[in-house]
């Protein structure tokens, strides 16, 4: 489960453990893992992560007799309220950070995301990519599904029509758009995992 390392997100978390057979298509591009934060206009909200996960056996296990289980794969959704966005950080001090700009006539969102192999905010989320391919041969036994968790998802709902929603510097397969109140950053998992210039993803509303 992954932790938002602030003191305005409230002590008591609500994690719901997810089965991937619930909530997994067999489409290898799924936006399965990610952030979703929905920010009101006082600058409070809530936070929900979805992290890829091996889990501990459960209840399915314990009542099958005659088959040794040896993978697991599970989807654990994490959710908690905040009072500052800025005060969020996801994997440390220089994670993935945020800082808003409320009570303007334009009020803007400016979202830090660092890259590379051992950025925590990363590994919280989803683990490494030989990991994932096992993943996914225990999502899909036909072996028509060879990556789960390879694209992460940050969405910031917002109390107004968004204007604007840009990332840079660009990257292969990374992509910022909108949509009403809903801006979103797509991230492949093998691009933010490699070395490279820190992301910056504007986003501004009305």
């Amino acid at each position: 489960m992954l932790a938002a390392a602030t003191t305005a997100m409230r002590s008591t978390c609500h994690t719901l453990v997810l089965v991937l057979t619930l909530l997994l298509t067999a489409c290898s591009g799924d936006e399965l893992v990610g952030v979703h934060i929905k920010l009101e206009q006082d600058g409070k909200g809530t936070l929900t992560t979805r992290a890829l996960t091996t889990p501990d056996p459960g209840r399915a296990e314990a009542a099958t007799k005659g088959a040794t289980f040896t993978a697991r794969a599970s989807l654990v959704a994490s959710q908690g309220q905040f009072i500052r966005l800025d005060d969020v950080k996801l994997g440390g001090a220089n994670g993935l950070r945020f800082a808003a700009k409320l009570g303007d006539d334009q009020p803007s969102v400016r979202v830090y995301v660092p890259r590379g192999p051992e950025q925590q905010w990363i590994q919280a989320l989803v683990p490494d990519r030989e990991t994932r391919h096992k993943m996914a041969e225990v999502y899909d036994p036909t072996g028509k599904t060879l990556e789960v968790g390879n694209m992460i998802r940050i969405e910031i709902e917002l109390p107004g029509a968004v204007v604007a929603s840009s990332v840079h510097p660009a990257g292969r397969g990374i992509e910022a758009d909108r949509e009403r109140k809903r801006a979103f950053l797509l991230l492949p998992a093998r691009s933010v995992t490699e070395e490279g210039e820190e992301l910056v993803w504007d986003i501004t509303w009305r």
